[in-house]
C-alpha cells in the first residue's frame, strides 16, 4: 500500500457508513498519454463511491429509512392505466395528496420512481415509505388504481445498494421517460436528514470495517501515481456506533 497522507471522506446515513481513502495525483502538462490516463483513472475512481453518482445518492437516502423502510410497487389495472408519463405523474400527485390527507397534513418521508420501459412496457410506480408512517394495509387502501406489492428495503444480499441500483436502471429516452427527468425523486424532509460528509487526512489507507456488520463491500484502485480504497458497510440495529 502506498504511503500517505490519504484524503479521507466518510459519509454516514442511518446505519450505513461509506468511506474512501485516496492519494490523488496531479495532472501535468508534461505527462505522457499513458501517464495522464493512469492519473485520470485514480481521479475518476476517487469521485465514485461516497456520494457522487446517482446510485450513491439514492443509496444514502434509502439508508435514512434505517430498518423500517418498505419498497412498494404500485401497478395499474387496465381501467386506470395512464396513456403517457404525464398521466402517471397526475395519478402519482393525487396519490401523494391522498397520503398527506391520511396523515392529517403531517409531512412524511418518501422516494418514488416512475418506470415503463422494461418488462411488458406497462407503466408502474416504485415508492419507498417508512413503516412507522404507513403500514402495508394503508398503502394498499390509498392506492386505488391497481395492485400493490411490497418488500423490505434492507436485505442482507445487497444492503441498500441493491434497490438503489434497481431504481436507477431506466434512463430518460424522450419516448417513455422525458429527457431531463431524474429516474427517482425524494421528499425534502428525507434529504434534509442527510448529514454532510466528514473529511480529514490520514497516514493510513486502511478502512476498518467492524466484524458484526449486516452487509459490506470493499474496492480499490492503485497504480504508480496514486491509490483509491473504499469500504461500505451497514451496522446492526443494536450497534453503539449508529
Amino acid at each position: 500500500m502506498p504511503d500517505g497522507p490519504f484524503i479521507v471522506v466518510r459519509q454516514r446515513a442511518g446505519p450505513l457508513v461509506k468511506e474512501c481513502r485516496a492519494l490523488r495525483p496531479r495532472l501535468s502538462a508534461q505527462d505522457t498519454r499513458a501517464d495522464a490516463r493512469d492519473k485520470k483513472e485514480i481521479l475518476r475512481c476517487a469521485r465514485s463511491a461516497v456520494c457522487h453518482s446517482t446510485v450513491d445518492r439514492l443509496e444514502l437516502r434509502l439508508a435514512l429509512f434505517g430498518y423500517e423502510g418498505s419498497h412498494y410497487t404500485l401497478t395499474f389495472d387496465d381501467e386506470h392505466l395512464p396513456r403517457d408519463f404525464a398521466g402517471v405523474r397526475r395519478v402519482l400527485r393525487a396519490y401523494q395528496a391522498r397520503c398527506k390527507r391520511w396523515r392529517h397534513g403531517e409531512p412524511y418521508d418518501w422516494i418514488y420512481a416512475i418506470e415503463g420501459k422494461h418488462g411488458n412496457h406497462r407503466w408502474h410506480v416504485h415508492t419507498v415509505l417508512r413503516d412507522s408512517q404507513f403500514s402495508p394495509a394503508e398503502v394498499r387502501y390509498l392506492w386505488r388504481q391497481g395492485i400493490v406489492d411490497d418488500e423490505p428495503v434492507l436485505r442482507k444480499e445487497g444492503g441498500y445498494r441493491r434497490l438503489a441500483e434497481y431504481l436507477n436502471k431506466e434512463s430518460p429516452d424522450g419516448f417513455w421517460i422525458p429527457i431531463g427527468r431524474h429516474p427517482w425523486s425524494c421528499s425534502r424532509s428525507l434529504s434534509q436528514g442527510l448529514s454532510p460528509p466528514e473529511k480529514w487526512r490520514d497516514e493510513s489507507g486502511v478502512i476498518q470495517i467492524p466484524d458484526d456488520v449486516l452487509w459490506a463491500r470493499r474496492g480499490q484502485r492503485e497504480n504508480d501515481f496514486g491509490a483509491y480504497y473504499y469500504g461500505t458497510y451497514i451496522l446492526p440495529k443494536n450497534s453503539a456506533l449508529i
